[in-house]
């Protein structure tokens, strides 16, 4: 029931959003602490690795390695409206902001990415871009230099492991190797002035990134996948006070 393929073993997949609801659900009833170390374990390793987008918010549909590291980079509505709603529920049931900026990212990304002017929400964003398994996404050390002046460079290495060996073909996958906390510390920073740095050198890579080729994305509108998508989005407004949130799940089941 995790998703893992049984025909391709050295295939992981991460665990389905919807036994993640479940955990929260055994949480909600009686604060298992069983669940709750299930569940905050899991969602941490996927918000730091490479499955995450880290610019341009929402995950990718799975880990093709154990350590989750490198996606299979075809971004599913499925997968992001639910994990949009367990991640609103945890920031609300476990008090952790960060799950809300999770949650944040997810519906920037889908109302940037992959909403249908009619109201409803596409399909899904394909894994190529002229038949290139994550050419949209990744990074060469050129690329990035071009980008950033040196001192970001040096803030995005340490943060997010570019200065270590690229981990797909030559590339680099943004991904955290580290809680940032701790690279602050390596860094004689506080963590706010890190994380705000961050959130600025990311905005530029992602500003970079849109000028690329974008990958197809699917327009067909499902009726099951926008019924996810309506839940999550419900979800996210009433337990993140996000009106926007609400009106955009009404339009849709309008």
């Amino acid at each position: 029931g995790w998703g893992c393929s049984v025909a391709k073993p050295k295939e992981p997949k991460f665990p389905e959003p919807s036994k993640w609801l479940f955990l929260l659900d055994g949480i909600q009833r009686g604060d298992d602490p069983k669940a709750r170390a299930m569940l905050t374990a899991t969602l941490a390793a996927m918000a730091a690795g490479g499955i995450r987008d880290h610019l341009g918010g929402g995950f990718h549909r799975y880990s093709t390695d154990r350590y989750w590291r490198v996606p299979h980079f075809e971004k599913m509505l499925y997968d992001n409206a639910q994990l949009l709603s367990v991640h609103a529920r945890a920031s609300q049931q476990l008090g952790e902001p960060r799950y809300a900026q999770v949650a944040h990212e997810i519906a920037r990304y889908i109302f940037t990415e992959m909403a249908d002017p009619a109201g409803g929400f596409y399909t899904a964003l394909d894994a190529e871009t002229d038949a290139d398994e994550g050419a949209y996404y990744v990074w060469t050390d050129a690329e990035l230099a071009e980008v950033l002046s040196p001192e970001e460079l040096k803030l995005v290495s340490a943060a997010y492991g570019i200065g270590e060996e690229p981990n797909f073909e030559g590339r680099h996958i943004l991904l955290l190797p580290r809680p940032l906390d701790e690279t602050a510390v390596a860094l004689g920073m506080q963590p706010e002035e890190l994380r705000g740095q961050l959130e600025v050198i990311r905005g530029r890579l992602l500003e970079s990134r849109n000028r690329r080729e974008r990958p197809l994305c699917d327009t067909k509108v499902l009726t099951s996948w926008n019924g996810l998508m309506i839940r999550g989005l419900a979800d996210a407004g009433r337990l993140l006070d996000e009106p926007k949130y609400t009106r955009a799940a009404a339009r849709a089941a309008e």
